[in-house]
């Protein structure tokens, strides 16, 4: 059976996460029903280690190595190519979600069929590994309702939206040329053209302001 929602997520140096994410993921309401698709960029940590205990008990959990850390946004494409669901979403390995992130998503995106991405409402942290249920909350990003220009002037999508995998039929994949914000460019790319967007009105993920993430360290911030 096709799965609901296919989650794409790269992996490097992401032992200090991984464990609380993959308890954070298979606790999705309707996990059961989408897949898992783990790609381990080159990392030099054990990621493999924490993460076959749950191969065995989850065969919705898919998990490959590649030869080389190629980029977040090439990785994230890999995973797209390799998805079997027509609904996609990124799982950054140091974000956590609401337990029914998915399923509210999913009915977002099932009751309106010309909508191609939902997106929500993002708490923030500052303290790794925090959860939806137990967290040092220091912000709250309320996005306003989809429009182009709001588009233009805040990334709605943020850290973790769902959308169409006809998305990159339409409009093409991920630049793997940008070292950070290649999803705001894609959104940007597929609204200009047409896409429609639509907010659920509801906190339903933690953002976690990862001093060494992508798109949060120094090095990124200066170029």
């Amino acid at each position: 059976m096709e799965p609901k929602i296919s989650l794409i997520t790269s992996l490097y140096k992401a032992e200090l996460f991984l464990e609380g994410f993959l308890k954070d993921v298979v606790n999705q309401t309707i996990f059961n029903e989408c897949e898992l698709i783990l790609l381990n960029a080159n990392s030099p940590e054990n990621e493999r280690d924490i993460i076959d205990p749950y191969l065995k008990e989850y065969d919705n959990i898919v998990y490959e190595e590649l030869d080389e850390d190629p980029g977040v946004y090439a990785v994230w494409n890999i995973g797209i190519r390799m998805s079997k669901s027509l609904l996609l979403s990124n799982a950054n390995v140091d974000d956590r979600r609401h337990p029914l992130y998915l399923e509210k998503h999913l009915k977002t995106l099932e009751e309106n069929p010309d909508i191609d991405l939902a997106y929500a409402d993002v708490l923030a942290t500052c303290q790794p590994n925090e959860t939806m249920e137990k967290n040092t909350t220091i912000s709250t990003y309320e996005f306003p309702e989809y429009s182009f220009l709001n588009l233009i002037k805040y990334n709605m999508p943020h850290c973790c939206p769902v959308w169409r995998k006809s998305l990159h039929d339409k409009y093409g994949y991920f630049r793997e040329d940008m070292v950070s914000a290649a999803d705001f460019d894609m959104w940007l790319r597929a609204a200009h053209q047409g896409s429609e967007f639509k907010k659920i009105n509801e906190i339903l993920s933690l953002y976690y302001r990862n001093p060494c993430g992508v798109s949060t360290k120094k090095e990124t911030l200066k170029q």
